[in-house]
């Protein structure tokens, strides 16, 4: 069955890892690891595609295989994240005004601004990052941002062990612990600063009414209990301007969330965790910036799947 491929909640592929995407599509297949650790392969053939999703921060070094995948007539959309936070959340991640440009160039090369959508997320909220540096930085991006897009997905940062751990500012609220979601954080931290409504009531219906005055919509990633439209990432409408026939094709899917409250369309998501060595501090699904890099410097890209050390013990 064709399918739509992510690339990569996981991982930012178009940033760092061009060269493998193209060996692996000249190619026809790529292997991966899910998020539960068991391995799977998937075709990508063209015939087998149904379109690309991609999610990065830099899409430049990525222009190559975007060009191709224009000439050849394939679909893609992009999920596009700038926060604008700074080296200590965000250590090695592109500058906002760079991120503003290319965002830019990838909007134009779209059939529609409708093709891609911009990711405010997650809100961090701190004793640097209140509400009112959110809202000047909100400010300053949607007004960079205007016309280029039509969605900006936001979520509040999850309380996960591994952001926990590496966040160490004592003072970020993260999103409110949940007994069942959260059972490991809510045992071991108890006391975690939570940005419950009196935090984010606020702060979000400025960002809701800044996002409104420049031909935005503000939406919430799998955070229901934000008073907010519920987002989907992967969905039909990120494909719309592709035409009719895909749109029927794509009602065809079901849904397939990743997590409790997601709306996204099954897709088969082929980046790997331990290998995005952009060293966000809130990241879910690297262990340490250390472990990346060396996945990073093992990397081949002429194999079959990110991991050299997974690709190994097969």
């Amino acid at each position: 069955m064709a399918a739509i491929i992510s690339a990569s909640r996981r991982t930012d592929i178009p940033r760092y890892y061009a060269e493998f995407f193209a060996a692996r599509r000249a190619a026809g297949q790529v292997q991966f690891r899910n998020a539960f650790g068991g391995m799977g392969s998937v075709s990508l053939r063209d015939e087998d595609v149904l379109g690309y999703l991609f999610w990065t921060r830099l899409a430049q070094p990525f222009a190559g295989n975007l060009q191709a995948l224009r000439d050849d007539g394939i679909p893609y959309a992009v999920q596009y994240t700038i926060t604008g936070y700074g080296t200590d959340l965000e250590p090695h991640t592109p500058g906002a005004s760079t991120a503003v440009d290319d965002f830019h160039r990838l909007s134009a090369q779209l059939p529609s601004p409708a093709c891609i959508q911009w990711r405010y997320d997650p809100i961090v909220l701190s004793d640097t990052c209140h509400r009112a540096w959110h809202e000047a930085n909100f400010i300053a991006l949607a007004q960079q941002l205007q016309g280029a897009t039509r969605v900006v997905n936001v979520s509040i940062v999850e309380p996960y062990l591994k952001a926990i751990r590496r966040v160490a500012d004592p003072t970020v609220q993260f999103r409110p612990l949940d007994p069942d979601r959260h059972k490991t954080a809510a045992r071991r931290h108890p006391d975690l600063p939570q940005a419950g409504p009196a935090a984010t009531t606020g702060l979000l219906e400025e960002l809701r009414a800044i996002a409104t005055a420049h031909g935005m919509e503000l939406r919430a990633c799998c955070n229901p209990e934000l008073s907010l439209p519920a987002s989907q990432c992967c969905s039909p409408e990120l494909f719309t301007p592709y035409g009719e026939g895909l749109q029927r094709r794509l009602g065809q899917l079901p849904q397939a969330p990743s997590r409790k409250s997601c709306r996204c369309l099954r897709s088969v998501d082929i980046g790997m965790d331990n290998t995005c060595i952009a060293g966000c501090r809130y990241c879910y699904v690297v262990t340490s910036h250390e472990t990346a890099v060396k996945n990073f410097r093992q990397h081949d890209p002429k194999g079959s799947m990110l991991r050299p050390d997974l690709e190994r013990a097969r």
